[in-house]
């Protein structure tokens, strides 16, 4: 839970997402005030109130933390998520997040220097739950409460004190000896022994594997991006075979990845003809990555039509090593395209020593860098880098793979219109033909 300080007056009619969220929320309110709905209860018994001021009527920012951490019967702010009570007599926003405002002080705006306090740094705004700066601490100690190593020790058992103590929150019941083991009607962290650092799971240790909730097996797999340059080195199944595909015209595939699911049954790991072996690497020879600046946020749209981080940032680029800046003909500064068989983009070129070659199979594997936080609106428009990807999801959390995919690059700008069109179509050709495919 961060807390950040105004750093400048906000322009014109610029407004903050704090005040943007509780005039919404009042002026829905206002249309369902005579409402009889169900459905609409919710909404309308919200406590919706905050203290206001200025022009614009800005809600008390940290009036709305105060609700967050929660407080008791008497309005008094809790102190811990272990203080509340499933019987009303507490009310909290959300329980990781209580004690942000332990004792009535904005626990997350503290900003005490280092050389006041100890080197975790507990006073240094504030983390959740309780301010722990490590989940399961107590692994840092041995069964019996001693730490592991002295030199490297964290929290630990004070029997003199009969409570866990330490550098950090202890992440266990403080008063709960290493010694403890729960009766066979315990319930909840009284379930778990003393010895048993892994409080948020239900038998209080660590898990290599996943026993139920999701689909695609018990054990972490290594599997390669439904377009990998490369082999998995792993299994001859090279993407995850229950990953979400999307076959569709608007969503084509590079060829490769159309080959993946057919040839891994058959190939054996690094074999070839096995899930990302390499085919088409003169058609689509280079990995790209997406990444966030510091000047935009997610997409652009809250960031690109803001002037002074327009400036900041003021175009699309792309970054690529000397390497494959010579090998493909790119000027710093100047243009290159971007191709995959869904689209291409233009992008400023980037010259960098910090985008190096990856050394996989023995070969070098060349990456090309996108930041992800352009669209066609803005004080700064350009290429929208997740149209070249694929849209495939993870099976689980159905999640798009837009950190690795397969492109090309080229110099100078793309082509508009018509000129497009034959562009991918004529790469799509060539992709098909490489992969043993014939014409589209």
């Amino acid at each position: 839970l961060q807390w950040h300080h105004k750093a400048v007056e906000p322009q014109g009619d610029a407004r903050s997402e704090l005040w943007f969220y509780y005039h919404l929320g009042k002026k829905i309110r206002e249309k369902l005030a005579a409402s009889r709905d169900p459905k609409d209860r919710p909404l309308l018994d919200l406590s919706w109130e905050y203290p206001v001021s200025g022009p614009h009527a800005e809600p008390e920012a940290e009036a709305v933390l105060r609700e967050i951490n929660g407080w008791d019967a008497d309005q008094k702010p809790l102190g811990s998520f272990s203080q509340l009570r499933a019987d009303g007599s507490t009310a909290c926003g959300c329980w990781i997040y209580c004690g942000c405002y332990k004792d009535g002080v904005n626990q997350t705006a503290r900003r005490t220097p280092r050389q006041e306090q100890h080197w975790v740094a507990p006073e240094w705004g504030w983390a959740w739950p309780a301010n722990r700066r490590i989940l399961y601490n107590r692994a840092s100690a041995d069964p019996s409460g001693k730490p592991w190593s002295e030199r490297k020790k964290y929290v630990w058992w004070d029997d003199a004190r009969g409570a866990w103590t330490g550098f950090d929150a202890p992440d266990c019941k403080h008063d709960m000896r290493p010694d403890y083991r729960p009766r066979p009607d315990a319930t909840a962290e009284n379930a778990l022994s003393g010895a048993h650092p892994f409080v948020m799971q239900e038998d209080g240790v660590g898990w290599l594997y996943v026993p139920n909730g999701i689909v695609d097996g018990p054990l972490p797999v290594h599997y390669e991006p439904h377009e990998s340059p490369v082999v998995n080195p792993l299994y001859a199944q090279g993407c995850n075979p229950l990953r979400q595909r999307f076959d569709s015209p608007c969503n084509p595939y590079n060829a490769r990845a159309k080959r993946n699911a057919a040839a891994a049954t058959s190939a054996q790991p690094g074999g070839e003809g096995a899930d990302g072996d390499d085919p088409d690497d003169d058609v689509f020879p280079y990995v790209m990555t997406t990444y966030r600046l510091t000047e935009h946020h997610t997409a652009g749209g809250m960031s690109r039509f803001l002037r002074r981080l327009s400036q900041l940032q003021p175009a699309m680029f792309c970054e690529v090593s000397p390497q494959l800046a010579a090998q493909r003909g790119l000027q710093n500064g100047g243009w290159a395209t971007i191709i995959t068989s869904r689209t291409a983009i233009e992008a400023r070129v980037l010259v960098t020593w910090r985008m190096q070659a990856l050394r996989v199979g023995g070969r070098a594997l060349h990456q090309v860098g996108l930041p992800y936080h352009w669209g066609w609106r803005g004080l700064t428009s350009g290429g929208a880098a997740n149209d070249l990807f694929p849209i495939v999801l993870d099976p689980n959390v159905h999640i798009q793979e837009a950190k690795a995919a397969t492109c090309d690059i080229q110099p100078g700008r793309r082509p508009r219109g018509a000129q497009l069109t034959l562009l991918l179509a004529k790469y799509r050709s060539r992709s098909l033909r490489a992969a043993g495919k014939g014409q589209p």
